[in-house]
């Protein structure tokens, strides 16, 4: 039995937000996809999650996972993309802050998962898109229930 990944079930909870839905559909796992990273002065919003490490409970089937949502702005210039991009690091943020016990369809459990900090402004190096990162901490189960 392989350790359970709630990564896809809290990118879902993302996506699914009715706030993160209206600002954007691209809400992605890994890293930009075709059509996300556009030139200066066609940005469009996108939500990148990634897991950046996971700490095992060693006496129960618990654990915490640490993902990184990287939420980019849009706009035609870095001032407008950035305060696009805290808006919409916002929106990610009430999505998940403490949103309490649910079981995914694939029996995915979450305990808790909670906003754990900010990265404030950030650009991206290849095209200079503004974008901010919002820290997820997520106590999930070990195995599928």
């Amino acid at each position: 039995m392989s350790l359970v990944d709630p990564t896809g079930y809290m990118l879902i909870t993302i996506r699914d937000d009715p706030a993160v839905a209206a600002l954007t559909d691209r809400v992605r796992g890994g890293g930009p996809q075709g059509g996300d990273a556009l030139p200066v002065g066609q940005w469009r919003r996108f939500v990148v999650v990634v897991r950046l490490g996971r700490e095992r409970n060693p006496h129960s089937p618990l654990q915490w996972v640490r993902l990184a949502a990287r939420c980019y702005g849009q706009g035609k210039d870095v001032q407008t993309a950035a305060v696009d991009a805290a808006a919409l690091a916002g929106t990610v943020s009430d999505a998940v802050h403490e949103r309490m016990h649910r079981i995914s369809s694939g029996g995915v459990s979450i305990f808790g998962s909670f906003d754990d900090g900010g990265s404030g402004m950030l650009t991206d190096p290849g095209n200079g898109q503004p974008y901010e990162v919002v820290f997820v901490n997520v106590n999930a189960s070990t195995v599928l229930v």
